[in-house]
């Protein structure tokens, strides 16, 4: 291990209040105090773990320095994916900054520095009352927690600075530091008024307060900087208090318990940063793999230590390692450097090798944890970087007792991963599993007590060894409760051993966590299970045909008799797929273990009478929906059994699936590779059958429940699904979201949207919706009382909110044709009744910002929506705008600015058409 002191990064003597390393480059930020303002100034890392770099008058040492703030800066934190850097201060504000391209120097910059990055503030967030003294990015980003001494926490969207989601008020004193659990189910507070309160991200309110460790606590400190672990299972807070003695207090996830803390620094605790990883390497006795968490702790006694759960010691102690208190701390994106900074204006560089630490577990490896932990993988490729996706908790699984017996694991079809635009959310997906998988491998039910000379228990840790039986888990701080566990207890006797720093200065006695370590034997999976509900009702026909929609080619209409599937009427129900004629045929033929149906298909390119007969099939139970396409067949029965066949050969694709009740509605997509059907118990399953995976899976409960029956069922080429209700009422699914999105439905703002826009159109290739929206149309009953709008001062606003969630919705469904013509319809509301904030909102959007667009062509490349470029569809509204005199300013100001764009491109010789091709 190596210590640095880098006298170049200092900050003019005055106070270095949080340091923060960017989690993708060499580089690391920090934030104090300047000559008369707030300062925060992004530093080159190189020179820092180098003295090759550090003398090299080539490498910058400081690479960008932003005065921006008004007063003190408290806290700076980088955003996961290392684009934006936020920063609090005393003046109450939140600036989020982003690197912009072109020449260096940032508006706010002191002068003295030549800034090598151009680092700019593009969204100031105002809400608090008083200093801002911490911020927490979530996980994936999606929100930022920041706290005050105004006594309250800030929730912000992340993904639409400056709204704000959630503003939590709980603590009755400062609040002086904030953090996110890993799996994103909770954010946790530490305030003056000696309590750590764990607040609920599904709905924003109050899990628990833990209280006691702190009640001894006489002093105070300027933050309170808690960290949670790596694998989610434990939060270490900040000053706490043991016999009169300052603490870290270990708070467990398993019940909020707090019966074990690190205890040995001689004065108030400040601030807890954990390792970044889950590490793991071979013990040095059994060369057996062990993991375990590692952690760095800092106080005002100017003491830094640092714990790994599986020693029985501190790895590190290091007195006197600066002036005044130790303010902040950070780990490298590697691993294997740790930043921390001092109220003296200096910071030290502790340097760690691979052998000292262990080796990061894998992104697999620890996928794997989370989801034996939380039932849901941690990854998904999103805009081709390897990002993590926030992993919702499955909110039953903590309440499951270890002791109880477990029963065997339910695997549920997951929807695929693939590679979504980032979406902003504005209240988090609930997932809950009842699943839980018993433990292949138990602990070591044995540790060693030892009682030193002082008369002080210790246990020493035993390391438990991975198999491949016994996936890789984070290793546990156990509770000392015996109600928990049977252990064996080997006890012994040793003398009390002390260490000597270098220069024979006594280190501080620190007292390891006293409990054996020990596998997580929770297991879970990622899909909530699909809950049989009472049926909703008759059902009606679903679409067969991808190309138009017409009387001619919708399917047959499969009725339901008081919420049951009931038979197709034999013989009488034929389906055409190109050369093949498809008939089914029920109850045909009785035996004496009962009917069975029949299918046949007919190849009617065939000249031979005889040789018409493609396959026939047998099916043992009453067929009541089946679909085809130019590939498959879909055959959907009576007793919930599923039959994918080969139009060609009559041969099964997969072996016979099976649902939880009666087949009602099945559907091809229009490519012929996604195929579902819908159930009597309001369960839908599509299908990939070319790959034979599980495409989606879902319940539609949510939209059906006392709404009617379902008359059309239909999945798009992207594999999404339309269901459209008797009542007019329809609805398509969103993966991503896990949420049923709304297409059609029978409110004031709706029908206001859709008078007059859609008339007859039955394309469900290219345009999904506006079909979708004109048969449902056609199920609404007529209202008795005819309301005009056309005076009604709000009917302009309900047809642009109309419009928006249009364009939203064609988004998420994939469909460009349609997105060209919402915004076109846009520009025409915007021109006659906007406003001019809106429009300028809309029109900021798609020109994007001028200087990238103009000197980076990936910018503009990666610059559109679906398909289509964005200025293609800031033409679109231009285009409308321009009819208007009252908007001929706005309309010239934009299309300046759009030629000055484009005219740099043809400058620079860059075909247009090239400049939008697709990755």
């Amino acid at each position: 291990m190596k210590l640095l002191k880098p006298a170049f990064v200092h900050n003019s003597d005055k106070p270095i209040f949080s340091i923060d390393i960017h989690p993708k480059e060499s580089k690391f930020a920090t934030g104090g105090q300047g000559n008369d303002s707030g300062r925060v100034t992004i530093w080159n890392l190189e020179p820092v773990i180098s003295e090759k770099a550090e003398m090299d008058p080539k490498v910058p040492k400081i690479l960008c320095q932003m005065d921006n703030h008004l007063s003190c800066v408290n806290a700076v934190r980088w955003s996961c994916n290392g684009l934006m850097l936020a920063s609090g201060a005393d003046d109450k504000l939140l600036m989020i900054w982003k690197k912009a391209p072109g020449p260096s120097g940032s508006f706010g910059s002191s002068g003295m520095t030549k800034n090598v990055e151009n680092w700019r503030c593009f969204a100031t967030l105002r809400g608090h009352a008083g200093d801002v003294l911490d911020l927490a990015w979530s996980p994936q980003d999606r929100w930022l927690a920041s706290c005050s001494i105004d006594n309250s926490i800030i929730v912000w969207d992340a993904q639409s600075f400056p709204t704000i989601i959630a503003m939590l008020k709980g603590h009755s004193g400062l609040v002086k530091g904030v953090t996110w659990d890993p799996v994103g189910k909770f954010l946790a507070s530490q305030s003056d008024d000696k309590s750590v309160k764990i607040w609920k991200t599904s709905d924003w309110t109050i899990q628990t307060t833990i209280t006691e460790p702190f009640e001894e606590c006489s002093g105070t400190t300027h933050i309170l900087r808690l960290s949670w672990s790596p694998d989610g299972q434990y939060l270490v807070s900040a000053h706490a208090m043991n016999g009169g003695g300052p603490t870290a207090q270990i708070i467990e996830r398993d019940g909020w318990k707090c019966d074990k803390d690190f205890v040995g620094h001689r004065k108030a605790v400040t601030c807890v940063r954990f390792h970044n990883s889950i590490l793991k390497r071979q013990a040095p006795k059994n060369n057996k793999l062990q993991q375990y968490c590692c952690l760095a702790i800092g106080s005002r006694d100017r003491c830094l230590s640092v714990w790994m759960t599986a020693l029985q010691r501190p790895l590190l102690v290091i007195r006197d390692l600066f002036d005044d208190s130790i303010l902040d701390l950070s780990w490298s994106h590697d691993g294997y450097i740790l930043l921390a900074c001092s109220g003296d204006g200096t910071v030290a560089c502790l340097q760690f090798s691979e052998d000292q630490l262990g080796r990061p577990l894998s992104e697999e490896d620890k996928n794997s944890l989370y989801q034996r932990q939380y039932g849901k993988d941690a990854t998904i490729d999103i805009s081709s970087q390897a990002e993590k996706e926030m992993i919702i908790e499955n909110s039953d699984l903590l309440s499951i007792s270890l002791e109880k017996p477990r029963g065997p694991p339910v695997l549920l079809p997951t929807a695929p991963v693939k590679e979504p635009t980032p979406i902003a959310f504005k209240s988090p997906q609930k997932i809950s599993s009842s699943s839980v998988a018993p433990s292949p491998n138990k602990p070591i039910l044995k540790q060693v007590e030892t009682k030193t000379a002082d008369g002080k228990r210790r246990i020493t840790p035993m390391f438990i060894p991975l198999t491949e039986e016994a996936p890789a888990t984070s290793s546990e701080l156990s509770s000392s409760s015996q109600a928990r566990s049977q252990i064996f207890i080997e006890k012994k006797t040793e003398a009390v051993m002390t260490e000597s720093s270098p220069t024979q200065t006594q280190q501080p006695q620190i007292t390891p966590v006293t409990e054996p370590l020990k596998l997580d034997t929770r297991l879970a999976f990622r899909d909530t299970p699909l809950k049989p509900t009472s049926s909703f009702g008759d059902a009606h026909s679903n679409l067969a045909s991808p190309g138009m929609i017409t009387t001619k080619n919708a399917i047959p209409i499969v009725k339901m008799n008081a919420g049951k599937a009931t038979a197709i009427v034999g013989g009488q129900c034929v389906k055409i797929a190109g050369d093949f004629r498809v008939q089914v045929f029920n109850d045909s033929n009785k035996t004496q273990f009962g009917t069975i149906s029949r299918v046949v298909c007919m190849n009617m390119s065939q000249q031979q009478v005889a040789d018409k007969k493609a396959w026939e099939m047998a099916v043992g139970s009453t067929v009541t929906a089946f679909s085809l396409c130019s590939k498959y067949v879909l055959i959907g029965a009576l007793d919930g059994s599923v039959r994918l066949i080969h139009i060609k050969n009559g041969r099964l694709v997969v072996p016979v699936l099976n649902q939880a009740s009666p087949i009602v509605l099945s559907a091809f997509s229009p490519n012929s590779i996604l195929g579902g059907v819908l159930t009597e118990s309001a369960h839908l399953s599509v299908w990939n059958v070319d790959k034979m995976k599980v495409h989606m899976r879902s319940s539609c409960t949510d939209v059906i429940n006392g709404n009617g029956f379902i008359n059309m069922f239909y999945v798009t080429d992207n594999g999404i699904p339309f269901i459209s209700l008797s009542t007019g009422n329809a609805y398509s699914y969103c993966a991503d979201l896990e949420s049923w999105m709304v297409v059609n439905a029978s409110d004031a703002v709706t029908k206001c949207g859709l008078n007059g826009a859609i008339t007859n159109v039955k394309n469900m290739k290219q345009y999904p919706l506006a079909t979708v929206q004109f048969i449902s149309n056609s199920f609404q009953q007529k209202s008795k009382i005819v309301i005009d709008m056309s005076e009604n001062i709000y009917e302009a606003q309900s047809k642009i909110s109309f419009i928006e969630h249009q364009i939203q919705l064609c988004l998420t469904v994939n469909s460009p044709f349609e997105l060209k013509h919402w915004y076109s319809v846009l520009g025409y509301q915007l021109a006659s009744h906007g406003k001019e904030k809106k429009i300028r909102q809309v029109l900021d959007d798609l020109l994007g910002p001028v200087y990238s667009l103009q000197n980076n062509p990936e910018d503009r490349k990666n610059h559109k929506l679906l398909t289509i470029h964005k200025h293609d569809l800031l033409k679109e509204v231009l285009n409308n705008l321009q009819t208007s005199t009252k908007w001929q300013r706005i309309f010239m100001e934009y299309k300046d600015q759009l030629n000055e764009i484009e005219s740099v491109v043809k400058q620079n010789g860059t075909n247009e058409d090239q400049l939008m091709v697709t990755e």
